[in-house]
């Protein structure tokens, strides 16, 4: 009797191929070839990857180090590095070079550009004067030295000088706070000089360095026959030498050896070792190997006495610049002409 299912049919084998076959088809496209079972977008993102790389970093997992930096972390390491620059900032601006290298600051109430012509003019027409006497108005102290441009007139006369080449104006640090102008310059015959200026107003040039003025001759002041007979001031170089002759034994006196840069000759001068001159003096030339440029009152060799020489009775300034106890001073605001 039948039982009203219909008749079950034994599964070939050839049936179950095909059912794999058919899950496991792969479309074909109009040429036969295989069409990729990937979606368009899928397509598009793995050619991207494959063309750049991938820009995402693997996951870590929670207890891994990833070396981050914290927030707080960068600010302490910028403001120390804001710190850091304050400081080079304040350092650059207020660097003074140590004065005895002849640098340092300098208050200067009008620029350098527009006082150097100036001042080169000046030195054009001091050095083109025929004689000393025809640069009074020029020089520091004017009138005051009128005699001391007439004596040197006489014993050295004034040659005319042109200025082949200038050297650019530089300020000079001298003792203190002082300081000074100064140009050099080459004239036709390639001799090198200085000339200094009183910072002042309107900058005079102070002759007594450049000429290194003295009250007597330099060759003369050691000779007993025809040297000067009265105390005067000399600028000299300045030496502590080891020399004793005549009357000066090294117990009592300490030789001093002078020069000047118009002679060849040097001139043992004595000072009293316990006098308040050695004392002045003992600081400047004491262990130093080179000469020091000295303002000294000296007296020459006394024709009275045999075997004398010259003695220094007084230190009145160190430079040429200085101009002793009996000319003008005119290098602060306390010292005017």
């Amino acid at each position: 009797m039948p039982s009203g299912l219909p008749e079950q049919r034994p599964t070939s084998p050839e049936n179950s191929k095909d059912e794999d076959r058919q899950r496991n088809y792969t479309p074909q496209n109009e040429l036969g070839l295989p069409v990729s079972k990937f979606t368009e977008e899928k397509i598009r993102e793995e050619a991207m990857e494959d063309a750049t790389g991938s820009w995402e970093k693997p996951s870590v997992e929670p207890s891994e180090d990833v070396g981050r930096v914290s927030p707080r972390s960068v600010l302490i390491v910028g403001i120390g590095f804001a710190v850091l620059l304050v400081l080079v900032i304040v350092i650059a601006f207020t660097f003074k070079v140590p004065k005895e290298q002849g640098q340092g600051k300098f208050d200067i109430v009008r620029g350098i550009g527009d006082i150097e012509p100036e001042l080169e003019k000046k030195v054009a027409e001091f050095l083109a004067a025929e004689s000393w006497e025809d640069v009074a108005h020029l020089v520091r102290g004017g009138d005051q030295i009128q005699k001391q441009l007439s004596i040197y007139q006489e014993r050295s006369p004034k040659e005319s000088v042109t200025v082949k080449l200038y050297r650019p104006l530089d300020i000079i640090m001298i003792r203190g706070d002082q300081s000074l102008y100064m140009i050099g310059y080459k004239d036709e015959s390639d001799r090198i000089a200085n000339i200094y200026f009183t910072p002042e107003e309107p900058h005079y040039i102070i002759w007594e360095t450049f000429v290194a003025y003295g009250d007597g001759p330099f060759d003369a002041l050691g000779s007993s026959t025809e040297g000067p007979k009265d105390t005067g001031v000399y600028r000299v170089y300045a030496q502590a030498y080891h020399g004793y002759e005549g009357n000066y034994d090294e117990e009592s006196w300490q030789s001093i050896r002078l020069s000047h840069p118009s002679s060849e000759k040097q001139i043992d001068a004595y000072v009293k070792r316990d006098s308040p001159q050695a004392e002045k003096l003992k600081p400047l030339l004491n262990k130093r190997e080179g000469t020091v440029p000295l303002v000294l009152s000296i007296r020459p060799s006394d024709p009275s006495v045999p075997e004398s020489s010259p003695e220094i009775m007084d230190l009145l300034g160190v430079g040429w610049h200085e101009a002793g106890n009996n000319g003008p001073q005119v290098l602060n605001a306390s010292q005017k002409d």
